[in-house]
């Protein structure tokens, strides 16, 4: 026969984090990570599709390496974005109140 509690509910078994030490009891870091990355804001088109004409038109008037510049900033304004947007982590609530 299982113990039970005050109220006739079995108790849930103890959950052990971080090897029983104080600072397992604040979290460890056992636990899910946070992605690098998240969704592209549909927005960022704004600021990267004017860039890319602008090294396009660098291109067709033969200054290829601002062109390349360009593309380059257009790629950094993108992962930027991405790392921006990235979803939080989730962290386990420790105890349920």
């Amino acid at each position: 026969m299982l113990p039970r509690d005050l109220l006739g509910r079995v108790p849930e078994p103890a959950r052990t984090t971080g090897g029983g030490t104080i600072a397992g009891q604040y979290g460890s870091s056992t636990g899910q990570k946070q992605q690098m990355f998240g969704r592209v804001d549909p927005f960022v088109i704004f600021a990267v599709l004017p860039l890319l004409v602008v090294a396009g038109l660098f291109f067709w008037s033969g200054i290829a390496i601002a062109g390349v510049l360009l593309i380059v900033l257009c790629l950094l304004v993108v992962v930027i974005d991405s790392w921006a947007n990235r979803p939080v982590k989730k962290s386990r609530p420790e105890y349920d109140d």
